[in-house]
């Protein structure tokens, strides 16, 4: 079912499209099959291939045509990044502002902008405007969220509590990749909204986009630093790797280096030579175990002075 607003100082349902007023600027969303049905909106042929054509696809972007703007966009579910985004199209001329959404996406931000009362500017443009403040709304705070997270792995990495933070960190990378893309596309779009190629907007609503283009602009960079911030974290990761294979290395190093005069020592009196000193002493077994020990207690006392343990 199609959902339609009459825009004026304020956005009035209507029930219908036929039921609109005369000469007021509209904002609709309805469902891919209902755009064919309505003939009442008289798009033109190129406009409604060019819809078709992108809602096939996974991105945001924006077309611009001698008499109007169509557009897709590709916004990521911020609970779920890695799943698939939520996908549109829309059509904005002078007078209509229609998403063309196979769920309920785009009636729900229309219903939004709704709730908000008062519209500074009654116009298609204008409402378009609105519900891409709504797409970016909470970002900041989603970023900081994630930078949060991101900052307890940092500090599981250095308390050595590593186990899937590996994971983790793959994850945020993912998740970061597809965030940029989407801020990266979303500034291209508002930057080609605030160009104004075909003069359809007045200048007061390329403006708005300008503003808007500067806010996303901001949010990506953000999240390029928090990607740059994975990349430190993947490093710092690897670095806590290395710094275990040489504890464990020089583990093995000091109990080879240990027992090495020992071995030396038993090494010697098995050579079974006939009159090896000591061989008839009652108390040379006794005498070998003493020293060995002594020796331990010598190099365990040197390597306590050197660090190494």
């Amino acid at each position: 079912m199609a959902r339609v607003y009459a825009l004026d100082n304020r956005m009035e349902p209507v029930p219908s499209l036929q039921d609109a007023p005369e000469h007021r600027p509209i904002a609709l969303a309805l469902a891919p099959q209902e755009l064919d049905a309505l003939d009442a909106l008289e798009l033109g042929s190129e406009a409604r291939q060019t819809l078709r054509l992108l809602s096939a696809t996974e991105s945001t972007y924006l077309d611009v045509l001698p008499s109007c703007l169509i557009g897709s966009f590709a916004i990521p579910d911020k609970e779920h990044v890695l799943e698939s985004p939520a996908c549109f199209t829309f059509y904005l001329d002078k007078q209509r502002l229609v998403f063309v959404d196979e769920g309920d996406t785009c009636a729900d931000v229309l219903d939004a902008v709704a709730a908000q009362g008062v519209i500074k500017q009654p116009t298609a443009a204008h409402c378009l405007f609105e519900c891409m403040k709504l797409f970016i709304k909470g970002d900041l705070s989603f970023l900081a969220n994630l930078e949060d997270q991101m900052e307890d792995v940092e500090e599981a990495i250095i308390d050595r509590g590593m186990n899937g933070n590996n994971r983790r960190m793959l994850t945020f990378r993912r998740m970061l990749l597809r965030i940029d893309t989407y801020y990266q596309q979303l500034v291209d779009m508002a930057s080609g909204l605030a160009e104004n190629e075909n003069k359809l907007l007045a200048r007061e609503e390329a403006h708005l986009f300008l503003v808007l283009q500067r806010q996303v602009e901001r949010l990506l960079k953000r999240s390029l630093t928090l990607k740059e911030y994975s990349l430190q974290l993947r490093e710092l990761y690897q670095a806590q790797i290395d710094i275990q294979q040489n504890n464990t290395m020089k583990f093995f190093a000091v109990v080879t280096t240990l027992f090495a005069p020992l071995t030396l020592l038993t090494s010697w009196f098995g050579m079974n030579f006939a009159h090896m000193p000591g061989i008839d002493w009652s108390w040379g077994y006794q005498a070998v175990i003493a020293l060995s020990i002594g020796i331990i207690l010598v190099e365990l006392a040197i390597f306590k002075r050197k660090k190494w343990l």
